[in-house]
């Protein structure tokens, strides 16, 4: 099985849908939110800490995918 090396998230809903809901990521010296303009593209490597803050109202859609490959060495 191949480790998930590349993840990605598309927003496609407008931030006026939701409220709530931030992608974070923390590459060591802070947590940094995604923007939430509907179209953005983010990527980051797999092993990046991060998490989607919980939905307060509204919905939120966004496409993620993942890219893997062979273990890290």
């Amino acid at each position: 099985m191949s480790a998930r090396k590349l993840s990605i998230s598309v927003q496609l809903s407008e931030p006026s849908d939701y409220q709530g809901c931030d992608l974070e990521l923390n590459f060591g010296d802070g947590i940094v939110a995604a923007p939430r303009t509907r179209g953005t593209v983010v990527s980051f490597a797999s092993y990046v800490l991060h998490r989607v803050t919980p939905v307060t109202a509204g919905v939120r859609k966004s496409l993620v995918a993942w890219v893997s490959g062979p273990e890290f060495q």
